[in-house]
């Protein structure tokens, strides 16, 4: 990391202390369309009128960019739906990274099914993996996995590809065997996991079994597995409700329809009471001065490429 992105995070560490509510992180929700209709996805299932505008324009997300960046947030994140699918007139996915990187943020990420084209302009690629082939494809669709698998060992990418694991109930069983096939992949830098934030509620793992899971993914870590969640992080997957806790401001979210959220667009809806994001739990230990936790995630989540 640079000494000028070392100075960029401390700077904001330094006024969460004093109270500055200023987010680190800009999230954006570039559009609701996807090629996948997975079986733990809301938004497929939902129809036009209840989803509203569905896709973000160039022109709002590049002055989102701007706007957050003087705000504070050095980290950009791009979300769907599918994010590579996402267009407007002749500007794409690459474009957008572009302008992220153009504006100054340190890290630019976005998530990704693997299906379509890869664009590697960013900092970081986030891939969802729910298991190995038979598993993914249950989840995702038949033929996904080998079109996942296929792009990921075709791209030269110089910055860092991880897996995104959530963990429903038909996943569960088989944590080893996909951090396995991380592990044997040198394209992937590594795994995190999540655990599934209803809606749906019925493939949603009770609270016994989320914490038979985050034992089981901590003994994979403890024998150098490359699981990305720091330690202390999968230790607080095990509680649920981060509704008091939820360091909300840390990243700030805009959707399709333009509308802006400080913190998780779930905040105060029934899901937060069973929220499974891996990323909640780093936050808050960050925002606590965690050593070990700031060390673990930094190399991928928070430095730029070289």
């Amino acid at each position: 990391m640079s000494m000028g992105e070392m100075f960029g995070y401390a700077k904001w560490w330094l006024r969460s202390l004093f109270g500055s509510k200023a987010p680190l992180v800009n999230t954006m929700v570039i559009q609701y369309a996807c090629n996948l209709r997975c079986k733990h996805c809301s938004i497929h299932s939902q129809n036009t009128e209840e989803l509203g505008k569905s896709k973000l324009t160039y022109d709002e997300i590049t002055e989102d960019l701007r706007y957050q960046f003087k705000k504070g947030a050095r980290i950009a994140y791009f979300e769907g739906g599918e994010t590579t699918l996402w267009n407007d007139g002749d500007k794409d996915l690459g474009d957008i990274i572009k302008a992220a990187k153009d504006v100054g943020y340190t890290n630019v990420g976005y998530t990704t099914n693997g299906t379509n084209k890869i664009f590697t302009g960013s900092d970081v690629i986030s891939i969802s993996l729910d298991g190995p082939k038979h598993i993914h494809d249950l989840i995702r669709g038949e033929g996904v996995f080998d079109k996942l698998t296929e792009n990921i060992n075709n791209t030269e990418f110089s910055g860092s590809i991880y897996a995104n694991m959530v963990l429903q109930r038909d996943n569960v069983d088989f944590i080893e065997q996909t951090a396995e096939l991380v592990k044997n992949n040198d394209k992937l830098a590594g795994i995190i996991f999540n655990f599934i934030t209803p809606p749906p509620y019925d493939i949603t793992l009770t609270k016994d079994e989320k914490i038979d899971a985050v034992n089981r993914i901590k003994e994979l870590k403890k024998n150098k597995y490359p699981i990305l969640n720091s330690k202390k992080g999968l230790e607080l997957l095990k509680e649920e409700d981060w509704g008091k806790k939820c360091p909300y401001y840390v990243t700030v979210f805009i959707i399709p329809d333009g509308s802006h959220h400080n913190g998780c667009p779930m905040k105060g809806t029934p899901s937060c009471k069973e929220c499974g994001f891996a990323a909640v739990r780093e936050y808050y230990l960050i925002k606590r001065g965690s050593i070990s936790t700031i060390a673990d995630m930094s190399s991928i989540f928070a430095m730029s490429k070289k």
